[in-house]
């Protein structure tokens, strides 16, 4: 059964209390992307400033999260984000939402500010809000070592911490969580603004299904899915790094400020055979996450050079592009020294990448000095500007620190036009896929309820590669109903608590019996579906109401001004409309008052 307890969290007056959820609102809005939407819509104030103490940072569950199925580990991480002042939900995977779970927490919803470091420790039925002054300015990996010995008793502690980027409330800053990441919008920031510094939770629960029988009926179909699934199995081998190949081929892949679509040479030295070759150890290192049986994870090795001897989960396609060709880096060593460097100082590897590409094309340009780089050569291909660059926005100390809050504050700080140029979307950098490529995944980054997100929907697969069905990828007539259609289906995937590489082998039919046998909710597929319908309605009126509309709905001129490809404003303006009309939005792209009654928000 669903665990339906959320504990509320105010740190201003250093009050806990636990509350049940009413099981009517389980019902419309499952957990973890779409509860937390209902809170943060019903409680955040309009308006408020995203690293002031009135902004709720939920911390939720979906009713699958540690269930004894492949793919059950996903928990939403949800606050206005600073970088863009849009709704943000980051989802991460791994071990933490399952010990939640295990403890007995559909969530937790955290208000005000602590007057001086602290953390939180759940262990069961107890909540304690505990000093961290000795943790505060210790890196995320050193952080995780620390609480872990501290609280570990019978059963490992698992740990949610900020690094350094957080506590000095960097815009790119994460949350990680047991060698995984809330990465993209900035709530590393948040719980740095509430002087957070870590959540460290110990369960020893068990996910008890509502129908044990038709729970592990599904779970083996499920599984006999996985087995026989080409996708499943190029995932097991190589990770996502897979798509270095596949994507570069169709001239998606983003390299050197997403001036381009190809580079074979880069590709070469970058993609999934490279990485397995140079880094795995013939890839028999996995690093799953409970209960997977997909596998994708692995634990990379350097095997020589001045990075020899580094291990670190990865590198995963976004960073290998954004920190690798987007930067011209070729080489999978310094790739991984760079992600692993991101995530010991709390940092967004894909704006991270994203944010030094921007400042190595201004300094080419001869925008931006020698003087005003450190002495630093700010060049494409250059590893040593990559390493030093995240050290600084990382640190906060030398004088690229700003890049931290990433390439929209850069672009204004350095002024020139280079705007043009600062690949965002509403202040959320633009992931891997080169939005020229496919018409679809452009609209996607500019509707977003968080900016540019390539899983809102992932519409490349089908419009590039035929995943599903194909699509003409330069057409725009249907871009805006797939889209619409997508962000409805990935608000289930992101409230039910799942990863989404369970789609590599099962879908919608075979994810709501698994939901039914779990929760003991018997849910048609119409109810399923009004339940995605529901969640990206409110997210969007979220967003309306902090002044987000029609107008936002954009994205840079790069990309609409393109010598190739380009989305052009007519073609926008038209998948825009096309958009807003299968959503039942306005043609401003407002949500109207009669819709959100329709769908029990109001």
């Amino acid at each position: 059964m669903i665990s339906p307890t959320i504990i509320r969290i105010d740190l201003s007056n250093k009050k806990v209390k636990c509350e049940n959820i009413p099981a009517p609102l389980l019902r419309k809005f499952m957990g973890g992307k779409g509860l937390a939407a209902h809170y943060l819509y019903h409680e955040n104030p309009p308006g408020c400033a995203p690293l002031t103490p009135d902004n709720l940072l939920a911390i939720m569950n979906g009713p699958l999260t540690g269930a004894p199925a492949t793919n059950c580990v996903n928990f939403s991480v949800c606050a206005k984000s600073p970088l863009t002042g849009t709704w943000n939900d980051s989802h991460c995977n791994g071990w933490w939402g399952t010990e939640l779970r295990r403890a007995g927490y559909m969530g937790i919803i955290i208000s005000g500010q602590a007057d001086s470091p602290v953390y939180i420790n759940i262990v069961d039925d107890k909540v304690e809000i505990l000093d961290a002054s000795d943790l505060w300015g210790v890196d995320t990996f050193s952080n995780q070592a620390v609480l872990k010995k501290r609280h570990s008793t019978d059963r490992e502690a698992r740990v949610m911490t900020i690094g350094t980027a957080g506590e000095r409330m960097a815009k790119l800053a994460v949350i990680f969580a047991e060698n995984r990441t809330a990465a993209r919008g900035g709530l590393g920031a948040v719980m740095g603004s509430k002087h957070l510094k870590a959540v460290v939770v110990s369960g020893h629960g068990k996910f008890e299904p509502a129908d044990p029988e038709a729970f592990r009926a599904i779970r083996k179909k499920i599984n006999k899915k996985v087995r026989t699934s080409t996708g499943v199995e190029n995932l097991r081998k190589m990770g996502t790094s897979e798509l270095v190949e596949i994507v570069n081929e169709t001239d998606g892949w983003s390299n050197r400020n997403y001036t381009s679509g190809r580079d074979d040479k880069l590709s070469e030295h970058l993609d999934g055979f490279a990485i397995k070759e140079k880094l795995w150890d013939g890839g028999s290192r996995r690093r799953p996450c409970p209960g997977c049986a997909i596998q994708c994870s692995h634990l990379a090795v350097v095997q020589e050079g001045q990075y020899r001897g580094l291990t670190h989960d990865g590198p995963e396609f976004e960073s290998i592009t954004l920190l690798g060709s987007n930067c011209g880096i070729d080489d999978p060593a310094a790739v991984t020294a760079a992600e692993h460097l991101c995530d010991t100082y709390g940092l967004d590897s894909i704006s991270t990448g994203s944010t030094i590409a921007f400042l190595m094309e201004c300094y080419e340009r001869g925008l931006i000095s020698k003087e005003e780089t450190n002495g630093l050569k700010l060049t494409f291909g250059s590893v040593d500007a990559l390493i030093e660059t995240i050290h600084m926005m990382g640190s906060g100390k030398g004088a690229l620190a700003f890049a931290a809050n990433g390439t929209r504050d850069a672009s204004e700080r350095i002024g020139q036009g280079t705007e043009d140029f600062a690949m965002n979307v509403k202040g959320l950098e633009i992931p891997a896929y080169l939005p020229q490529t496919a018409k679809g995944q452009a609209l996607a980054y500019a509707v977003s309820d968080r900016g540019a997100c390539h899983l809102r929907p992932w519409t490349y697969g089908k419009e590039v590669l035929g995943r599903g069905g194909q699509l003409d990828p330069m057409a725009t007539t249907g871009k805006g109903k797939m889209v619409w259609d997508g962000q409805q289906r990935n608000a289930i995937y992101d409230s039910i608590g799942i990863c989404k590489f369970f789609t590599y082998a099962a879908g919608l039919d075979e994810l709501l019996e698994l939901y039914t046998a779990s929760t003991g909710f018997d849910m048609d597929h119409d109810e399923f579906d009004r339940v995605g319908r529901r969640v990206a309605v409110l997210t969007r009126a979220f967003n309306n109401r902090e002044g987000f509309g029609r107008d936002q709905d954009t994205l840079p001129d790069r990309v609409m001004k393109s010598s190739s490809n380009p989305v052009t404003d007519l073609e926008l303006d038209a998948m825009l409309d096309e958009f807003y009309y299968a959503s039942g939005f306005t043609s401003d792209g407002i949500v109207p008052e009669q819709l959100l009654i329709e769908l029990g928000i109001k």
